[in-house]
């Protein structure tokens, strides 16, 4: 059964209600620098909220990526993407389309049993068959152009990254791209847990892939926060109770709920 708005609303300000008082109680007993780290997160996640409900895509864009730095929970990779898909609608900037589909990739990559996660492969199939369907029209009128990768990250600075496993220099880097299609990058750096992303990247795109690095050992942040349903539901809302059909969307257009992306069923 597809719920209606009223549900949805209601849903979502008793959910928004039991999260806050988590994140109170948090406040209250974490360490100071912890709470700090969830006070600057959450005035960047307030800030990069309105921007959304506001069409302003590359302010939530940078909002949410700032909150990410002071507290890097993977349901922010989610909501970047969100971001970087409507202002790809706004735009049609191929770079944002690709940028979108790495951010969702790692996100189940990082959530790998996420609640959400066959809609988000939906939302990954479509992103990619659009993103086959430039790079062939791209071929026809002769813009066989390679792809620029730029790889960077504070945590990721001089750790080596190897581009379908070759060594291609160290972070940060641009590097050329000749051949379109799907690619492995990883990242791996003495003390830090390896990384790796599956890319897509079209002839003549441009893709900034953002790295975050964990230590080994699975000190600091590398630990899931109590606290990541905050971050994960007030942007999702109830979109996965409801999401169980073959085109279904979320953070669409069409939003009348305050500070919440409205649901877009198709």
């Amino acid at each position: 059964m597809i719920p209606t708005t009223r549900s949805i609303r209601s849903r979502r300000r008793s959910s928004a209600g039991l999260v806050l008082a988590v994140l109170l109680g948090l406040l209250v007993a974490g360490s100071p620098a912890a709470a700090d780290d969830v006070e600057e997160a959450k005035l960047h996640f307030q800030k990069a909220e309105t921007a959304y409900k506001l069409g302003h895509f590359l302010e939530a864009i940078r909002e949410y990526e700032a909150a990410y730095r002071a507290m890097p929970d993977a349901a922010f990779l989610f909501n970047i993407a969100q971001s970087q898909r409507q202002q790809y609608y706004q735009d049609k900037k191929v770079q944002r389309l690709h940028k979108a589909l790495s951010l969702y990739k790692s996100y189940l990559r990082e959530m790998p049993k996420a609640s959400n996660r066959e809609t988000v492969r939906k939302i990954i199939e479509e992103l990619q068959s659009l993103a086959a369907a430039m790079e062939e029209q791209a071929r026809h009128q002769g813009e066989d152009k390679p792809a620029r990768l730029t790889v960077r990250g504070e945590s990721a600075e001089g750790g080596q990254v190897t581009l379908d496993g070759k060594l291609i220099g160290t972070a940060p880097l641009s590097h050329n791209v000749t051949k379109p299609g799907t690619h492995l990058v990883k990242v791996t750096k003495a003390g830090f847990r390896p990384y790796s992303s599956s890319i897509t990247l079209s002839a003549g795109a441009q893709l900034e892939l953002p790295v975050v690095l964990q230590p080994v050992g699975g000190g600091g942040r590398a630990e899931t926060p109590v606290y990541k349903t905050w971050w994960f539901w007030t942007i999702v809302g109830v979109a996965v109770a409801g999401g169980t059909g073959a085109g279904i969307y979320f953070a669409t257009r069409g939003d009348d709920i305050p500070a919440m992306p409205e649901i877009d069923l198709r």
